[in-house]
This record gives C-alpha cells, sequence and structure tokens, in this order.
C-alpha cells in the first residue's frame, strides 16, 4: 500500500470538484437558456438549443464520468473513507438516480426529437411536446445533482 500523501488527495479532491462544477454548471445553463427560449424565442431556437444540448452530450458523459471515477478514487485513497458512509452512499444513489434518468428517461426522448423534427419540422407540436419533457426530466435531474453537492458539502453522517 502507498503511504496517503495530502498532495495527492487534493489533486483527486480537486478532478472531482471541478468535474461536479462542469456537469451541474452545464445543466444548469441549459435549464437557464431553456427557460428563456420557452418564453421569448422561436420553436425554431427551442429545438436549435436541443440539437445543441444533443451534440454535446459526451460533455455531459465525461464529466459525470469524471465525478463517479475521481470520487471513488477519493474514497479508495483516503483512510477513514468508506462506501458505507452515509453520505458517501447518498452521493453514489443519486449518481445512479442521474444515470438512470439520462440514460433511459433523457436519451430515448432526444432519440424520438430528432426523428420526430426530421418528419414534422421543429415548430410541430409533437416536437414541442418532447422538448418540453425532456426540459421537465432535466430539471429534476439538475435537483438531484445539487441535492448530492449538497450531501457532499454538508456529510450527513460523518
Amino acid at each position: 500500500m502507498l503511504a496517503f500523501s495530502s498532495d495527492v488527495y487534493d489533486t483527486l479532491k480537486l478532478v472531482h470538484v471541478l468535474a461536479a462544477i462542469a456537469w451541474l454548471g452545464s445543466g444548469l445553463f441549459v435549464q437557464y437558456r431553456g427557460t428563456r427560449l420557452s418564453r421569448h424565442g422561436t420553436a425554431e431556437q427551442l429545438a436549435g438549443l436541443g440539437r445543441d444540448v444533443a451534440d454535446s452530450a459526451v460533455w455531459f458523459i465525461v464529466s459525470s464520468v469524471t465525478v463517479l471515477v475521481s470520487g471513488v478514487a477519493l474514497v479508495l485513497y483516503a483512510p477513514g473513507l468508506g462506501f458505507t458512509d452515509t453520505w458517501i452512499l447518498l452521493g453514489l444513489i443519486g449518481y445512479a438516480a442521474t444515470f438512470v434518468t439520462g440514460n433511459f428517461m433523457i436519451r430515448p426522448t432526444a432519440e424520438k426529437l430528432a426523428a420526430t423534427a426530421a418528419v414534422e419540422g421543429p415548430a410541430s407540436p409533437s416536437v414541442q411536446a418532447l422538448i418540453a419533457r425532456i426540459f421537465m426530466i432535466s430539471r429534476v435531474d439538475q435537483v438531484v445533482l445539487v441535492l448530492i453537492v449538497g450531501v457532499m458539502v454538508f456529510r450527513p453522517g460523518a
């Protein structure tokens, strides 16, 4: 076993926090932009935002996986941390929830949105309903992410 180094721990924590900022911040910006466009934009602009988000899916995937990998590395590396700690379990449960939401709700809806928009156009009621559905699901997902950040800060059970 390697000796504990606070420099290694701090570097892992920095990577973890920066990835969380990237993931959560990007999602919050999408919510902000989507809300503004739904109130003051056109159907085409809102559909364009949907395409932009779909095109940037790799950003969300990389940042979320980096959060998970660096978080697991922190728990494995740091003495005194364990996967049975309440706050770590809550973080993992929250991560699993956002993974399920993204892969089994948002992604299929986005795929249906792209197919429907190609046939009916971005202003069709079906496309606009799918966009509204994605933003609603995403809002719930963002709330979960904010709660996870709160759990990481306040560390219940620690």
